[in-house]
Parts: C-alpha cells; sequence; structure tokens
C-alpha cells in the first residue's frame, strides 16, 4: 500500500535537494530550504514576524534566527512598525530580489526535468491534480 502523505514528503524533498544542489552549483551563495521558505515568503510582500510565524508554521525564534541570516546575507531589509504594538518588518532587498528571480528561472528549469521525465500529459495532470484541494471540507 503505497501512503500519499510519504511519498509527497519524498517527492518535496528531492525536488528541493535538486533545486539546492543546482543552485549551490551555479551560485556562491548558499541558502538552506528553510531560508528559501522564508525568503520566498517575503518576496511575495513584506511581512511580519508573527505572519511569517503563522504562514511558515515555526516558531517565532526560528524566524527570528531565518531573519538574521538571511540579512546577514543581505538578502532581505528589516524594520520596526508601530501599528497596535512595535513589530519587525521585513522586506526584499535588490540582491534579495535577484536571488528570487535567478530561483524562479531554476524552478522553471527543473519544472522541465520533471515533465522530460513524466510525460507532457501527465505533467499536466499532475499539475491539474496538485493545484487543488486534495480533502474537501
Amino acid at each position: 500500500m503505497n501512503d500519499l502523505i510519504e511519498l509527497l514528503y519524498r517527492q518535496r524533498k528531492q525536488l528541493r535537494h535538486v533545486a539546492e544542489t543546482m543552485w549551490n552549483s551555479k551560485y556562491e551563495l548558499h541558502l538552506t530550504s528553510s531560508e528559501w521558505s522564508v525568503l520566498k515568503s517575503i518576496s511575495e510582500g513584506k511581512r511580519t514576524v508573527p505572519e511569517l510565524v503563522v504562514q511558515l508554521d515555526i516558531t517565532k525564534q526560528g524566524v527570528h534566527k531565518f531573519l538574521q541570516s538571511l540579512q546577514d546575507k543581505e538578502l532581505i531589509k528589516t524594520e520596526l512598525v508601530k501599528g497596535t504594538k512595535l513589530q519587525k518588518v521585513a522586506s526584499l532587498t535588490d540582491k534579495g530580489q535577484d536571488a528570487m528571480q535567478k530561483s524562479l528561472a531554476l524552478d522553471y528549469e527543473i519544472s522541465e526535468m520533471v515533465r522530460a521525465s513524466i510525460g507532457h500529459e501527465q505533467y499536466e495532470q499532475l499539475i491539474s491534480i496538485l493545484g487543488k484541494p486534495l480533502i474537501s471540507n
């Protein structure tokens, strides 16, 4: 019996590994999977620490650790913004935007590798299936 969750996890892990390996072979800037997750979330728009905690399902301490690491690599900048309370807000720097553009190009390259591996029709079916909720409420 195939365990769907385990199969999806293994495929995600393999694709993440391929993406990291390709990135690391092309660029000197090395990022972990977790750093990529945080960076991709920030690339969708400015994010506060609480938003990142909820969106990425990681601890507040983890978010702060990754923000500091990404800031040290000059990919993001943070600022304190006063709203109902003082919050740290993260946004991409020019270097971060450049890294995201390069990452999108690699994502496309990997998508094409998957298409070549499983065939065009199966690729389109996979995209269609994964684009829908797998469990309806």
